[in-house]
């Protein structure tokens, strides 16, 4: 489907309408399509019951393997779906051996630094920062560790991590278990699996995916399975001991298949110099952290340095966007515009000037 104006798009978020919605970090609007479907799909589980749990829960999480797999360009059966980002990577550590050490991104989404914890293994944290990559293969050079886990986009500061630099990563350290938080990145960005030096990925549909609450998945190469020398069985029985929602798992699948029939690579490059459009302009109003200013590549995620007066006059105009750690984040999807971008920007520098009157 090729959307003539952007109108068309925010016509399927019924969310959009009114407002300016740059608050997809957060959680993701839902479409109109989703929610006839879920509604639906509500009324035949209160009829059918048990001949729902049956037959229809399982073709709804047989597509949303499906789908995940043809978004993340890998086999179904390296495919496993979860509640959530979290409750995967919760699972799944389990089957890392205890003495291992891991090395951590500091000021990353704090349940990652949580679950390592609570799984009581070793840790090293190292500073975000420009030349994050090559400090973290010096980092690797330097110290022994069996697991890099880290999120491919911060969530507080929207530094990308170079994906592809992970390959060079690899190569030096061919036995190092590479392990994504996805959340920020997946449906925000393209990505192969299969073609990249990932070991295992975790994500929940509610941001990019526009999935909406209660699904995730996360994907685990053969090769990581056989060097922890575990199954995928093993695997689905962790992810097992507790249920998962049909109607989540199915909202999932559905979500995929929407931004496909949306033709999804066009819209995310369309997003992407949409962002690039934003990253210039908050440069130039000296808007986000120094490190994050000395980026070649960034997200779609801006933490913007910004008084709790301008945030408030951002509230006032219906600007959707939520305080996170410096300052107030807001980030761009495939539905948002220059116009949404304008806006924002022409707000900012309102409340900016109104501050400095005497």
């Amino acid at each position: 489907m090729t959307f003539r104006n952007p109108d068309e798009i925010k016509n399927k978020y019924p969310s959009l309408t009114g407002c300016t919605y740059l608050n997809t970090a957060y959680t993701g609007v839902v479409s109109s399509s989703l929610m006839e479907w879920r509604k639906a799909t509500d009324n035949n589980y209160a009829v059918e019951v048990d001949r729902f749990k049956n037959n229809q829960a399982v073709v709804m999480e047989t597509n949303a393997q499906l789908q995940v797999a043809r978004l993340m360009h890998t086999e179904v059966d390296q495919v496993f779906l979860a509640s959530s980002c979290s409750a995967g990577l919760q699972a799944f550590l389990f089957k890392i051996p205890r003495d291992y050490k891991f090395l951590l991104l500091q000021d990353d989404y704090p349940a990652i630094t949580q679950m390592v914890s609570d799984h009581q293994f070793d840790y090293t944290e190292i500073s975000l920062q420009n030349e994050l990559e090559v400090s973290v293969l010096a980092e690797l050079r330097q110290n022994k560790y069996e697991v890099f886990a880290f999120s491919a986009v911060q969530y507080n500061s929207g530094l990308l991590f170079d994906m592809e630099f992970l390959h060079t990563i690899k190569e030096e350290f061919p036995s190092l278990i590479i392990l994504v938080d996805g959340t920020q990145f997946i449906g925000a960005e393209s990505f192969d699996f299969d073609q990249s030096a990932v070991d295992g990925i975790f994500g929940s549909g509610y941001k990019w995916l526009l999935a909406s609450y209660g699904n995730g998945f996360m994907c685990l190469k053969k090769s990581l399975l056989l060097q922890l020398n575990s199954s995928k069985e093993e695997v689905l029985e962790l992810l097992d001991r507790g249920h998962k929602s049909p109607l989540a798992m199915g909202s999932l699948g559905f979500a995929i298949e929407e931004l496909f029939s949306f033709d999804m690579e066009a819209l995310l490059r369309k997003k992407k110099e949409l962002a690039v459009y934003f990253f210039e302009a908050l440069k130039e109003r000296n808007l986000l952290e120094d490190f994050v200013c000395e980026r070649k590549e960034h997200s779609s995620i801006f933490t913007l340095k910004i008084s709790d007066e301008t945030h408030q006059a951002l509230i006032k105009e219906n600007i959707r966007c939520v305080k996170r750690g410096v300052g107030v984040r807001v980030s761009v999807h495939f539905y948002n515009t220059d116009q949404d971008v304008d806006h924002l920007l022409e707000m900012i520098d309102r409340a900016t000037t109104q501050q400095l009157l005497p």
